[in-house]
């Protein structure tokens, strides 16, 4: 079972643009030191979209090199139609993936039915759980528990809901009770609902990577039952994460700052289409990881 903080790798390149396969291997072992109980590979947050077919190959073998057995690795799986997105499922497979991430179809608004059959087919043919990816701010593709619930029943591959969209709390308790067993769900949208999502039954999140240590602990302490010591901890941190979900481009600049100044990736690299933060937002940025570092979280 995936479980506790997952946290979506950044994808590391060069100041030219080209992948950087080395500093990728260094930020698994630093994820897997903060405490994350699995990674997750070219997703939105991974600037996955950017990459050729070969570069999202080569990163997701790397991944599950790095990770070595260590703990789950996530790929995402998705595509504009239900053939594109079953290739991209069958290679993640063949390379080592342990589950796969996957955004509904949206280039062309899929329906219900549509829906169960994109999902029934990729479960089917990747032959590794999936987990349906709910994004609808950014798919424009609304779905629902009773929709879940439904594929739940058709397609035993479907493990796991990522909830994002909003109100994300009751979607969470109403998807568990339709579902019971049959799916586990995670907190999504950068885990700014954590404490909701774990007092409703969510088993767990899937944050940026500069943010696992935190949103680990204040699992850890949740599930241990310092409620108390959860909540004060998460008080501590979210005002910055808060800060970073402003955009996508503001989370992953975000985290591939703050993993350059740890000596982790070599350069912070985005590759275009890229917001570019203002010298405001940079010194806001700034402000941020001082504090951050220098409190030790």
């Amino acid at each position: 079972m995936l479980h506790g903080c997952i946290p979506i790798l950044v994808t590391p390149f060069f100041d030219d643009g080209s992948l950087d396969l080395e500093s990728l291997e260094r930020e698994i072992d630093w994820v897997l030191a903060e405490g994350a109980s699995g990674v997750a590979c070219v997703a939105i947050a991974s600037e996955g979209y950017k990459l050729t077919e070969a570069e999202r190959d080569a990163v997701i073998d790397a991944t599950v090199r790095g990770v070595d057995g260590r703990a789950p690795v996530v790929a995402s799986a998705d595509g504009p139609g239900e053939e594109p997105a079953i290739d991209r499922a069958h290679r993640a497979a063949a390379l080592g993936a342990d589950a796969l991430m996957v955004l509904p179809s949206y280039f062309v608004k899929p329906g219900p039915d549509a829906l169960v059959s994109y999902y029934g087919r990729i479960a089917e043919a990747a032959g590794v759980p999936i987990m349906l990816q709910d994004a609808p701010q950014l798919t424009g593709v609304p779905m629902s528990p009773g929709l879940w619930a439904r594929m739940a029943e058709t397609t035993p591959g479907l493990r796991y809901i990522k909830a994002e969209g909003t109100p994300q709390g009751p979607t969470i308790s109403e998807t568990i009770r339709l579902c019971g067993e049959q799916v586990a769900v995670f907190c999504g949208w950068g885990g700014l609902s954590l404490l909701d999502a774990l007092e409703r039954g969510a088993v767990g999140n899937m944050p940026a990577p500069n943010f696992t240590r935190f949103y680990a602990d204040v699992q850890r302490l949740w599930e241990a039952g310092d409620q108390a010591g959860a909540a004060d901890l998460f008080e501590r941190g979210v005002p910055f994460a808060m800060w970073t979900m402003q955009s996508i481009d503001h989370s992953v600049t975000a985290a591939k700052e703050e993993l350059r100044r740890r000596g982790i990736i070599v350069s912070a690299r985005l590759r275009q289409p890229a917001l570019i933060l203002d010298d405001i937002a940079r010194g806001q940025l700034t402000r941020y990881l001082d504090r951050k570092i220098a409190a030790g979280w």
